[in-house]
């Protein structure tokens, strides 16, 4: 006997023991076989999508050779931003590195869909930028899995487990995103773009301008002077915004800015909210706003901004019948911003996004493709 006690008791303080000893292997076997089954998920989004981006350039472009070596060698393409030891000067050098990123992506659609008409290597463009987006998720958790694997350190591991439903559901929708772009279907995202074509509803035959990879339309609403840009579609597109919004201000006088865009909406709030604010509504690097934030400030001019709420997901994924029905909510809050400012007023409409799926010409939203669930409804 051990300070009174019977020899189960002692078992029992012998097997804690163990346990105490043991759980952190059993938990970090079952960790690691855990995150391995959702690498090896994402791994097969990423083939899964160089196989419809494959097809899709087969089917559409006509290539000469096998587009597939191809697709393997460029999936690792990456982009190495600007030094920033000194902050002057650096947005335009990054917008520089982006413009020459974006020739190799034109000279790579090229060479595996060089029959494909604009639209559609459009398409396959976006369809490739988002399959490099999912091979870069899919090292990065491998690299830490098999960091965590080698070197026993446990909160690497739990870090990466804790994170990954996050990271499955952005990648889900990053894969049917891929889809969408290679079918030329409409993603969230495409919000401003749609609510831009609402506004020239009438006018899209009249004085309709392609000014590089956007359209420009002016015309008159209630006494005020527009000038609505967005991007050329219905390939997928995002557009220079910035330089094209710059370039207007000044050849077109403008007095106000109005920029319509999809947002990210916290949890709980409803998807389709419509919302208002100041300043230029813009995602990305930061480089398209700065342009127009620039000029603005320059010229003294009004910067309003109308958002539509949803969530980082669905702003990837195709279109949902709640999202493309709030583009008429938008509209009209756009129409009540134009009405505030004085009659004779030259505003500067921009509809931001990605035009994936987006007709110049919209008679009827019914013309829009949305998710197939939805369409069922």
């Amino acid at each position: 006997m051990i300070f009174g006690d019977t020899a189960l008791n002692i078992l029992a303080i012998i097997g804690f023991i163990l346990l105490i000893l043991i759980f952190p292997w059993l938990m970090r076997i079952r960790m690691i076989s855990s995150v391995t089954r959702i690498a090896r998920d994402l791994e097969e989004m990423v083939n899964e999508s160089k196989k419809i981006l494959i097809d899709t350039s087969q089917k559409k472009g006509n290539p000469s050779l096998d587009p597939q070596e191809s697709v393997e060698n460029f999936i690792q393409f990456f982009v190495i931003p600007p030094v920033d030891m000194d902050p002057a000067g650096i947005v335009k050098k990054f917008d520089q590195i982006l413009e020459l990123g974006e020739e190799r992506f034109h000279e790579m659609v090229n060479i595996i869909a060089p029959d494909a008409d604009l639209e559609m290597q459009s398409n396959i463009i976006m369809a490739l930028k988002a399959t490099i987006g999912l091979n870069g998720v899919a090292k990065l958790v491998r690299h830490n899995l098999e960091l965590s694997r080698k070197t026993g350190n446990l909160q690497l591991l739990l870090s990466l487990q804790m994170n990954l439903p996050i990271i499955l559901r952005l990648v889900k929708s990053q894969f049917e995103s891929v889809k969408s772009f290679s079918e030329g279907k409409p993603i969230g995202d495409g919000l401003g773009p749609l609510v831009a074509s609402l506004i020239m509803q009438g006018y899209e035959n009249k004085n309709l301008d392609e000014i590089d990879d956007m359209i420009m339309l002016q015309r008159e609403f209630k006494g005020r002077n527009l000038t609505i840009i967005r991007a050329k579609g219905p390939g997928a597109r995002i557009g220079k915004v910035g330089k094209i919004s710059s370039i207007l201000i000044d050849k077109n006088k403008i007095d106000r800015i109005i920029s319509i865009d999809a947002a990210i909406k916290l949890e709980g709030e409803k998807t389709g909210t419509v919302a208002e604010g100041i300043g230029v509504v813009i995602g990305g690097p930061g480089m398209d706003k700065w342009f127009i934030e620039e000029k603005s400030i320059s010229r003294g001019l009004k910067m309003d901004a109308i958002i539509v709420k949803m969530s980082p997901e669905e702003a990837i994924s195709p279109m949902t019948k709640n999202i493309r029905d709030s583009s008429q909510k938008a509209l009209k809050t756009l129409e009540n911003s134009i009405k505030r400012s004085p009659e004779g007023s030259r505003i500067l409409i921009i509809g931001v996004g990605n035009s994936c799926g987006i007709p110049h010409q919209i008679s009827h939203l019914s013309q829009i493709e949305i998710k197939k669930e939805d369409a069922k409804i």
